[in-house]
């Protein structure tokens, strides 16, 4: 138990010291988005690309990690439009909003410095297979549903033009393009430029951490409640749940094993807080509020559930 407090105990507090800081007028809420630029266009993918370079085109798509996560994102999408179903909102935004606030996860500003506590070893390979799926799958299928209510935009065609433009110019995909090519290529970067890369790399916990505290200034719990818990309880205890499963399942399907640390980051990925676009997308819809309150509940409720996920797998002798 005290392990595991002390990895999630210092994530606390960072995000504390900048909802702290920012309430106090130290920082604008507005500095927040420049620290979260920093963090997802340049600090994260260089820790991604020092992290994932070395590494094996076979490991970096490793089918059962990578399916695990696809299947438990779909299957989250779909209870969150049954759940809408069940509400009597399916085809609202209120029902999109549901939908991806179930199943897109914190990967950056929050998987990424847990997995380097818990972790360290696996976090670069861990959450570059975690953004290939939220490129390549989730992302696309949350947009095309608020597109689709919308009833306007180009055609089918240049739409999946502009999703794959979109994919293959994302700043963490290409630096795991870049660090797939270094080692075949027989690249050796100089000494002082990879001390350059290390200290930039360093920098993305803290400043992620630190931005998502600050971004919690300001946000009220509106909207309706029961969507509000529904949301939260399905992104923090269904999806890990469904994604532990799937660690067992699978291999037992034939596909390979999963080694412990990628078993420990595939049920931690199910248990992040909801994606932190999910609150800016809406708010361009006109459920802005209720996003807003999705992310910052369940950012605040998962520290705890994410404690509890880690007492079951350290029961389980993977962590």
């Amino acid at each position: 138990m005290l392990d595991i407090l002390s990895a999630t105990v210092p994530i606390f507090l960072i995000v504390a010291l900048g909802y702290a800081l920012t309430r106090g007028g130290m920082f604008k809420r507005a500095d927040m988005s420049v620290l979260a630029t920093y963090v997802v266009k340049l600090a994260l993918p260089v820790l991604i690309f020092v992290n994932v370079a070395g590494r094996s085109l076979g490991e970096i798509l490793n089918p059962t990690y990578l399916l695990a996560y696809a299947v438990a994102a779909m299957a989250m999408m779909a209870l969150g439009q049954l759940w809408a179903a069940a509400r009597g909102v399916r085809g609202t935004v209120r029902a999109a909003t549901v939908a991806w606030a179930m199943s897109g996860t914190n990967n950056g500003f929050v998987g990424f410095p847990i997995f380097l506590i818990v972790i360290p070893s696996y976090a670069g390979l861990a959450v570059g297979m975690d953004m290939l799926v939220d490129n390549i799958l989730i992302i696309p299928v949350a947009l095309a549903m608020f597109e689709a209510l919308s009833g306007s935009g180009s055609s089918w065609g240049r739409r999946l033009l502009d999703i794959a433009r979109r994919v293959i110019t994302h700043p963490m995909v290409i630096a795991i393009i870049l660090a797939l090519l270094i080692d075949p290529l027989g690249i050796t970067l100089p000494a002082m430029v990879d001390r350059s890369v290390n200290l930039i790399a360093q920098s993305s916990s803290a400043v992620a951490l630190f931005s998502i505290g600050g971004m919690l200034v300001g946000l009220e719990l509106r909207g309706q409640l029961s969507d509000l818990f529904a949301a939260v309880g399905g992104k923090l205890l269904v999806m890990p749940a469904i994604m532990l499963g799937l660690v067992f399942a699978l291999p037992l399907l034939g596909l390979p094993d999963l080694p412990p640390e990628l078993k420990v980051a595939a049920v931690l990925t199910g248990a992040l807080p909801s994606m932190s676009i999910v609150a800016a997308v809406a708010e361009q819809h006109g459920d802005g509020d209720f996003g807003a309150a999705v992310m910052m509940l369940s950012t605040a409720v998962s520290f705890v559930t994410m404690t509890g996920w880690m007492l079951v797998m350290s029961g389980l002798g993977w962590l």
